[in-house]
């Protein structure tokens, strides 16, 4: 279950379902830290350089509108797509100027971003961010989660985009069902679709996400049962199959927090045709390891660009 909330006034809410198609299956970034991002071609031309080129903006001593003209332009030929774990996103985050001022800042660069690190009994945190994009200028809108996990430390996904260039397709985001509790927190899937028409008359792009967040435990062992990379291949084929079924989406990309480099990801790496486009860029705010990982099947999602990276704010 979760909230879809919208332009910040008058922003409509609904109930999401929490359906079951998986049947047997059931600290990274920190705020300031890292996105992990991915590009995704629409039509011919490509004009990313405004991103390699990113200028954080000042943040204010209030919360405020972000000056949107401060921020890189997004190109009509491509969408940009980002992954980023706010660690505890929580009241006392969403309740710091200083922090909720840098987090719009980067959301805005962005046409969707997966969140990871949700921390609170209610959306309110992300409720909050996206009001204050929308105050800057933005329309943005959101889906987050319920809390989900085995302890008392729960934590949500959120889904957040931008409605002027992104479509979220009604109904389609859901959290995977784990009736053998196989993962900590199951992940988090969406559909969308750009609305920008490419040049040549194809049909919009259409994608669906994987948010995951996978847990510490066994991650580092790829024969321990506990290890969930173990499980993520499962999830990744079984999502594929149901998209295709239900709509004929064959684009579908997982992206989060992995907890492992490109070249350790178990199971879930042995997928055929299955790339980590952000390969061993560090993810980190000490800039040692890569934990967080944008996946695509490099033969169904022939749109991505080649372009990725990781911006350290």
């Amino acid at each position: 279950m979760g909230l879809l909330f919208g332009r910040g006034r008058g922003g409509s809410r609904s109930i999401l379902r929490y359906i079951p198609f998986v049947r047997w299956i059931g600290p990274a970034t920190t705020l300031a830290g890292f996105l992990a991002t991915a590009y995704l071609v629409l039509a011919g031309r490509i004009d990313l350089t405004s991103l390699d080129q990113y200028r954080g903006v000042q943040p204010p001593r209030v919360i405020q509108p972000v000056k949107l003209e401060t921020l890189s332009a997004k190109s009509d030929e491509t969408i940009r797509i980002a992954s980023f774990h706010i660690q505890e996103f929580g009241e006392r985050k969403s309740s710091d100027p200083e922090v909720m001022a840098l987090l719009a800042s980067i959301v805005l660069q962005f046409d969707v971003v997966a969140i990871q690190g949700v921390r609170a009994a209610t959306s309110q945190p992300v409720e909050r961010l996206v009001e204050l994009i929308n105050r800057s200028g933005g329309r943005y809108r959101a889906v987050t989660s319920e809390p989900i996990g085995r302890t008392r430390s729960k934590e949500a996904y959120t889904f957040v985009w931008d409605e002027e260039r992104i479509r979220w397709e009604p109904d389609s985001a859901y959290v995977v069902r784990d009736d053998n509790d196989r993962m900590h927190r199951e992940p988090m899937v969406a559909s969308f679709e750009a609305r920008t028409t490419p040049s040549d008359g194809r049909r919009p792009f259409r994608f669906t996400l994987i948010n995951v967040h996978t847990d510490l435990e066994g991650i580092h062992d790829l024969a321990s049962p506990k290890n969930e990379l173990s499980v993520l291949d499962d999830v990744f084929h079984r999502v594929r199959e149901y998209e295709f079924q239900r709509s004929g989406m064959t684009d579908v990309i997982m992206l989060g927090t992995l907890h492992a480099p490109a070249d350790g990801l178990g199971e879930l790496g042995q997928v055929p045709n299955l790339i980590s486009i952000l390969g061993d860029a560090s993810t980190i705010i000490r800039g040692t390891r890569t934990v967080d990982h944008i996946l695509i099947d490099r033969q169904m999602t022939r749109e991505f660009s080649g372009r990725s990276g990781v911006i350290d704010t």
